[in-house]
C-alpha cells in the first residue's frame, strides 16, 4: 500500500477493519506503522428527566459541540485510503 506523505494536512477517506464503514478526516501523520487521522467527533449526551404529569423517566439526548480527535490506524487495519480532491 502506498504511504501518501504528500496528503498530510489534507482530507482523506479511509476504509478500516476497526470501526466499520468509511471514515473521513485530516491526515496528520504517516509512518511505517500506520497513519494518524484527525476526525470531528460529535458527542451525544443524555440525561434522565422526570415528567411530573406522567411520573415517568424519559431519556433525552442532545448533541454537544463537535470536538476533534486524532486516531491511529495501523497499516494492518487499513483496507484503502484516498484523497477525494485528486
Amino acid at each position: 500500500m502506498a504511504r501518501p506523505d504528500d496528503w498530510i494536512d489534507r482530507t482523506v477517506i479511509i476504509g478500516t477493519d476497526m470501526y466499520g464503514g468509511d471514515t473521513m478526516g485530516t491526515l496528520e501523520e504517516v509512518s511505517d506503522r500506520g497513519v494518524v487521522v484527525r476526525h470531528e467527533i460529535v458527542e451525544v449526551e443524555s440525561e434522565l428527566v422526570e415528567i411530573e404529569s406522567e411520573s415517568e423517566l424519559v431519556e433525552i439526548e442532545s448533541e454537544s459541540e463537535a470536538k476533534l480527535q486524532s486516531i491511529f490506524y495501523p497499516w494492518t487495519k487499513v483496507n484503502w485510503m484516498y484523497d477525494p480532491e485528486e
